[in-house]
């Protein structure tokens, strides 16, 4: 049956409408991970002789187990930032002749083979390999180790997937894992008592009694075996229906109603923000973006050009995470829309004029900066404006390629659900034009004509922003039966 299941998900894949774009983001994507593999694959081999190097009086091995407290706990962090539980559509399946145990059984079985989970096995295994040829530690010793450590990573894989699982109202069961993780951070940096010490020397112990490797294995088994029964409890179709009242508020905007007929859809849209947990994780990068300017600002010899590339991320950061997935927003309810009497104008200017509010509040809370230097300031305000008459044109032009639909529940960052290789290619001019544009004039009379390149080319979109307009709202209509086929397949 898992045979079965796994055929269904490749049928499901090859016969998407959007194959092409979906096989090409998966191979870019698998060069990002070949790459960190062969990284990690490298380090693992140059360890041992790294740490004879730089603590020639112990075994590298010891030196390791004594970090490997923090590197689990690194990879716990990674997989709650990057890792999702894997999903299929299982409703039809729960109305035919499969047990739903074979389900949960099938999803787990995908998340072990997550990219995280392979990080442990490319930096360990030629750790081992190496430490085998090179000490007196043979393989009866060396293989429990490597599982002991692999099963306590696959544990805290199956635990993240736990955290990740629980809904609003169950979150607060995980207060106490939180406290007693603060607790042990505390205990470890404020005293003398070292967790991960002792952490370490469990391992060392390990090598001198390969038994305990059970340990570890009856932790792997006991977290998966908990979150399979989690899983397997919810796995109904009226699983997650509520019979409980809640209350929702609304947001006050009533603001909006000044802007006539946009005001519809800037109210959809400032919803979906607030409501979902997508759309609020890349509100949410968005701030974060903006402590990007402190990486460079501080060096003295870092160029004018780099501030432009800067500017443009800080100030048009929602422009680029929110504007590249218009209108997959809507994707899940995008054949309603269409059968509105509404114009594609006003949908795309209201979108449009989401990302000039978002632009503008980017560049007053980036005013901080003039710390710096007032160029700073300037090239900011330059980029701002380019933002506004260039790029939001830009990136609602390339959002009439966009076929698929965005899961507005997965709230994980760096998500690539939804991605297409229109979000791969937007970036190129998004930031090779305002460098080329600031380049151009910099070589032409320095930094006031440069910066004045950028206004004066933002400025000119506005200017021809309603005729832009128009002409990308027709582009969205000669393409609107091909955005409805994509909008109907499912991830």
């Amino acid at each position: 049956m898992l045979r079965e299941l796994f055929l269904l998900e490749w049928k499901s894949f090859t016969r998407r409408a959007d194959l092409g774009k979906s096989i090409a983001v998966k191979l870019l994507l698998a060069l990002f991970g070949l790459y960190f593999m062969v990284s990690f694959l490298s380090l693992g081999m140059m360890l041992p002789g790294l740490l004879a190097e730089a603590v020639p009086n112990v075994e590298p091995i010891v030196t390791v187990n004594q970090f490997l407290l923090i590197w689990f706990l690194f990879t716990f962090v990674l997989r709650m930032v990057f890792q999702k539980l894997p999903v299929m559509n299982v409703k039809p399946l729960l109305v035919q002749c499969v047990k739903r145990g074979t389900l949960v059984h099938h999803t787990l079985l995908k998340s072990s083979f997550a990219f995280n989970n392979w990080l442990t096995v490319v930096f360990f295994v030629p750790f081992a390999v190496v430490t085998l040829h090179e000490t007196a530690l043979g393989y009866g010793q060396l293989i429990p180790w490597f599982l002991a450590i692999w099963s306590i990573d696959m544990a805290l894989n199956y635990v993240a997937l736990y955290l990740q699982s629980l809904g609003r109202g169950e979150i607060r069961r995980i207060w106490p894992a939180i406290g007693l993780l603060l607790a042990i951070a505390l205990v470890e940096y404020l005293t003398r008592f070292r967790i991960s010490r002792y952490f370490g020397e469990f391992f060392q112990f390990l090598l001198q009694a390969p038994i305990l490797v059970l340990a570890p294995m009856a932790l792997c088994g006991v977290s998966y075996a908990g979150l399979y029964s989690d899983l397997k409890s919810k796995l109904y179709l009226d699983a997650y229906l509520k019979n409980q009242r809640e209350e929702f508020h609304s947001l006050a905007l009533g603001w909006t109603n000044r802007l006539g007929a946009l005001a519809p859809f800037l109210q959809m849209d400032l919803h979906l923000i607030r409501r979902t947990k997508r759309a609020r994780s890349v509100l949410i990068v968005a701030l974060l973006f903006l402590g990007y300017g402190l990486i460079f600002y501080p060096d003295p010899d870092i160029k004018s050009i780099t501030y432009v590339f800067v500017g443009i991320f800080i100030t048009g950061i929602l422009v680029i995470n929110y504007g590249q997935f218009i209108p997959s927003w809507d994707g899940s309810y995008y054949p309603f829309l269409m059968t509105l009497p509404f114009s594609l104008a006003r949908y795309l200017e209201s979108k449009a004029f989401l990302m000039y509010i978002s632009i503008g509040i980017m560049f007053l809370l980036s005013t901080p900066y003039s710390y710096f230097g007032w160029e700073v300031l300037a090239v900011n305000f330059a980029c701002a404006v380019y933002n506004m008459g260039v790029n939001v044109p830009v990136i609602l032009w390339f959002g009439s390629w966009n076929r698929k639909r965005i899961d507005l529940n997965s709230g994980n960052y760096f998500n690539y659900q939804g991605t297409g290789a229109a979000q791969w290619l937007v970036g190129i001019p998004l930031l090779v034009g305002p460098l080329a544009c600031w380049g151009i004039g910099y070589g032409v009379g320095g930094v006031l004509v440069a910066n004045g390149m950028l206004l004066l080319c933002g400025v000119l979109g506005m200017l021809l922003r309603g005729f832009l307009i128009r002409k990308i709202a027709s582009r969205y209509g000669m393409r609107k039966y091909e955005l409805l086929q994509g909008f109907a397949q499912t991830d």
